[in-house]
């Protein structure tokens, strides 16, 4: 006789303890139907192929509460059952759930996925349902992906997302749930697909894969279920246990695939106190914290380590960013907003720069971010004592106080004669395409580029040299009218540098674009290093750009980002030639390639060490 873990009525809390269920205060948001709801039908969410070679468009309806202000509303993504083979987002049981969501304060959004061409039975035995089952989970880590994508305009928190279902919906959602590392594919692959919890209704997992760093989940399964069978379901719950997983699981005694109306009661109230506990009003960013990947808190500082009494260059990256902000290397304690180091405009972006770090006596230095994002850090090397004069922080110049540059004008900036310099160099507020170039005052500009704009509104930041004349002065050309804030570091020793005029060292727009995963040669003085301006552009996805010896293998770091098709992006990168004058830029995705020699560190001024990486909140609870 199988054992009962609860009867009709009651739950068992397991793996995780969870709180007792608390008395609903009178409209209590997010336990109590508060709002009207509004729909908006038919949102393209992706297009997926079904498993017969057919293109099909991905759509949902999405629920929203009626006049509600909060800008950061947890998420509710529900799939309909149906065996995988029939059903659609506007079904009664579908449409109950977004609509009872969406009246508690939640965005709720009711989802379309690829149907099988039989219908899918548990437990599955064939390859092709197994192919079935994962298109629809792949399609609901796309429904997910999207709306984080589109967080700001759907006010919603992008690390507070549920998932539920029922029969093959709640399949689905498990398989969500439970593949925290698994992007998927589909639209908007440079955002995760991770989420906080599932809400699994007359579901289970086939075949069974958990991971401790996946997401947990409560259960509602009928004791009689023959179609989702029971066993199947308690080996479910618990692997998910055994990995450390918040499960709470509830038996319905008498009760078969489908619910009473009495059971039906009792799985809504006890799924809304759930995710009210483990979703709505938890105490960290749950999908943040799956996987052990918790993206760093906004207005945070965080250490990081190094040499003591070193300045090194540091690269920074910037990865799922919550919104609109900048991240700042300074040294522990110091109040934030001096200057910037790496800026983002927009959710979600992935963005890189290289920095000057300077490590204090105990060796440590912060980094501080304004929105909440994953952060990166790579040393690159250290420069050698006396070889660069790290000065605190100081604003040259900043166009947001009067009227931005006109197209193709030269800004002048002052700094000390006859000196080069390390300035962070940021534009914004971009009218449209167009390059930024750190030049001598009154040269032709077009030899190189420091910074590039591929878009209007955008906001890009880079680490750049800058040589002052003997009256103390540089200029800043920029293509396309823009905002230019630009950030003095510290100056080069004179007998550190070997400041050249720029020289092209590769454009592969000239030529065959380089393709996915592939090693591009570029030459200079051998054995020594050099300071590069790298860009990419019309990449062909998200993927990011390194500087490896020719032939290693890459990935430890990297010196430039994309985030998605067709963008533009430049960075500052320091770069070793080899004792034949060689060193190759690898290229994730197939982009085009462009490097501008800047100049060479003279012997003993920069120890270049191999990358060690000294954060990575990737990887962090």
């Amino acid at each position: 006789m199988r054992r009962r873990w609860a009867t009709f009525g009651v739950c068992a809390a397991i793996g995780m303890l969870v709180p007792a269920a608390r008395p609903a205060t009178a409209a209590t948001r997010y336990l109590d139907p508060t709002f009207v709801v509004d729909v908006q039908r038919d949102l393209t969410y992706g297009s997926a192929v079904t498993v017969d070679g057919q293109r099909v468009t991905l759509t949902l309806d999405l629920y929203l509460p009626r006049g509600d202000t909060l800008a950061a509303r947890p998420v509710f993504v529900f799939a309909h059952g149906g065996f995988f083979f029939l059903g659609t987002k506007g079904d009664g049981d579908a449409s109950r759930w977004a609509t009872q969501m969406a009246q508690r304060g939640y965005v709720a959004a009711s989802i379309n996925y690829r149907l099988s061409v039989t219908p899918v039975m548990a437990p599955v035995d064939t390859d092709l349902e197994r192919q079935e089952i994962n298109d629809a989970r792949a399609d609901m880590q796309t429904a997910v992906r999207w709306v984080r994508a589109n967080a700001t305009q759907l006010k919603i928190d992008p690390d507070r997302i549920a998932v539920a279902g029922s029969s093959a919906g709640a399949v689905t959602a498990l398989g969500t749930a439970l593949n925290y590392n698994d992007p998927g594919i589909g639209e908007n692959a440079n955002f995760s697909s991770a989420v906080c919890t599932a809400v699994v209704i007359s579901g289970a997992n086939d075949p069974l894969v958990v991971d401790p760093g996946d997401a947990g989940a409560i259960f509602h399964h009928g004791a009689d279920d023959l179609i989702v069978p029971y066993e199947l379901a308690v080996q479910t719950r618990d692997a998910m246990i055994a990995n450390g997983l918040a499960v709470q699981w509830n038996e319905y005694a008498g009760e078969g695939h489908i619910f009473s109306a009495a059971a039906q009661a009792l799985i809504s109230s006890r799924s809304i106190q759930w995710l009210y506990d483990h979703v709505a009003t938890a105490a960290y960013p749950c999908s943040a914290a799956v996987g052990h990947r918790m993206r760093v808190g906004p207005g945070q500082q965080t250490s990081i380590s190094g040499a003591p009494q070193r300045s090194g260059v540091v690269s920074l990256i910037a990865v799922d960013g919550a919104g609109p902000g900048y991240l700042q290397v300074l040294d522990c304690g110091v109040t934030p907003g001096a200057s910037s180091n790496l800026n983002l405009d927009r959710v979600g972006q992935i963005r890189s720069v290289l920095a000057i770090v300077r490590f204090g006596g105990d060796g440590r230095s912060c980094l501080y971010n304004e929105p909440r994002a994953h952060l990166v850090a790579d040393v690159q090397g250290y420069f050698a004592v006396g070889a660069f004069d790290d000065v605190p922080d100081q604003r040259l110049l900043d166009t947001r106080l009067g009227p931005p540059p006109a197209a193709r004008s030269q800004t002048i900036i002052s700094g000390r004669p006859k000196s080069t310099a390390v300035i962070s160099l940021v534009a914004t507020n971009t009218s449209g395409p167009g390059y930024i170039q750190v030049l001598e005052c009154g040269a032709a500009p077009g030899l190189a580029s420091n910074v590039n704009a591929d878009q209007p509104n955008q906001t890009r930041a880079t680490l750049a040299f800058a040589r002052f004349d003997a009256a103390g002065q540089a200029c800043i050309y920029n293509e396309t009218s823009v905002d230019l804030v630009v950030d003095l570091q510290g100056y080069m020793a004179n007998s550190s540098f070997d400041d050249l005029t720029d020289q092209r060292l590769l454009d592969t727009r000239l030529g065959p674009t380089p393709g996915e995963a592939s090693q591009t040669q570029v030459r200079g003085r051998p054995n020594a290093t050099a300071v590069v301006s790298v860009v990419a552009t019309n990449s062909r996805g998200p993927g990011y750009v390194q500087f490896v010896a020719c032939g290693t293998q890459a990935g430890a770091a990297s010196n430039l980002n994309t985030d998605a098709a067709d963008q533009t992006v430049a960075g500052l990168a320091f770069i070793h030639f080899d004792a034949a004058g060689t060193a190759c830029v690898f290229s994730e995705h197939s982009t085009d390639l462009v490097v501008d020699l800047q100049g060479y560190m003279n012997p003993g001024a920069f120890d270049d060490i191999a990358d060690v990486r000294v954060f990575d909140s990737r990887s962090h609870r």
